[in-house]
């Protein structure tokens, strides 16, 4: 097996398909890189993108019972071709005092259609300065028409088990890895529950995530 892997590589080579040889382990098993770091290819890509508010951001006050069709936020996926893989997703408290407990609903979303100017405050960036340029966009309080009813998921949440609203700054969830994937022209519905008022809280979402072709079945 291996020699024919060699093989294979020696004729694309010949024929100029590739000027790489396939590495095969000593089991006849592919090689498998275990220096470069998780993510690594993607960001040296420039398919990496990572975004967040700034100081200019206008902040959401959360909900404080299960949302229905209203979004504070929507990610939306301008990309005809390529699809959002989230890697990261969080909210951020940018002004106020939380209550105690935290959760970030998500829900993926086909309409409306966001267009226009990014919303005030919210910045989407490459995560390795490359020349590719996302058409992500986000906006603030959006009614949502498709799917009627959605499907809100806890995506992240903190509990302060302190009970010390002062320690409640925002949830994240840095463990997606793509298990998360918003669809060319669809978005993702964010959503802040708060287990209480607090003292005007607001928020803001951030995260991550990688731009690619894919084939969804």
């Amino acid at each position: 097996m291996a020699l024919l892997v060699r093989l294979r590589s020696k004729w694309d080579e010949w024929i100029g398909n590739s000027e790489i040889d396939t590495r095969a382990t000593g089991l006849e098993s592919l090689a498998v890189d275990q220096v470069a770091a998780d993510g690594m290819e993607m960001t040296r890509a420039g398919r990496r993108f990572i975004w967040g508010p700034t100081n200019g951001v206008t902040g959401q006050a959360p909900a404080t019972a299960l949302p229905t069709t209203t979004a504070q936020w929507v990610l939306w996926n301008g990309d005809p071709y390529d699809s959002y893989v989230i890697d990261q997703l969080g909210v951020l408290l940018v002004s106020g005092t939380a209550a105690v407990g935290t959760v970030l609903l998500a829900a993926l979303v086909q309409q409306p259609a966001v267009v226009g100017a990014q919303a005030t405050g919210m910045q989407v960036t490459s995560a390795s300065n490359g020349d590719h340029t996302s058409k992500a966009l986000f906006k603030a309080n959006v009614t949502l028409t498709q799917p009627v009813t959605p499907n809100w998921w806890p995506a992240a949440a903190l509990y302060n088990v302190s009970s010390t609203a002062v320690f409640t700054v925002g949830c994240e969830n840095r463990d997606l890895r793509g298990r998360l994937i918003v669809p060319p022209g669809q978005g993702l519905a964010l959503s802040v529950l708060s287990s209480g008022a607090g003292t005007t809280p607001l928020f803001a979402p951030y995260g991550m995530h990688h731009e690619v072709k894919l084939d969804l079945e």
